[in-house]
């Protein structure tokens, strides 16, 4: 789709509050693929969106990063998924 892109969020946070302020914040953009990253499919909006929403939690105990993945890379997944998933529940792609 045109407008749409795929974007992996990734954050290594000390304090449990700070990350669970992340973590559910960021639950609500995309799906968990590690603890502490998650895979988001946005519109620009939603990304600038979500990037405003994580600048004003003001994390002080480490930090969160944005990267967009290229359509090409997708193709390039090794392995399969062992066990249950992280979340142990519904994930909402918007």
């Amino acid at each position: 789709m045109k407008g749409i892109a795929d974007y992996a969020v990734v954050y290594d946070i000390s304090s449990d509050k700070e990350r669970a302020k992340v973590d559910k914040l960021l639950q609500g953009y995309g799906f968990r693929i590690q603890k502490s990253v998650f895979e988001c499919r946005l519109t620009k909006k939603g990304r600038d969106e979500l990037i405003e929403k994580l600048i004003k939690l003001d994390i002080k105990t480490g930090f969160i990063k944005v990267y967009k993945l290229e359509f090409s890379s997708r193709k390039y997944v090794i392995g399969k998924k062992k066990g249950e998933d992280v979340d142990k529940g519904p994930a909402f792609v918007i």
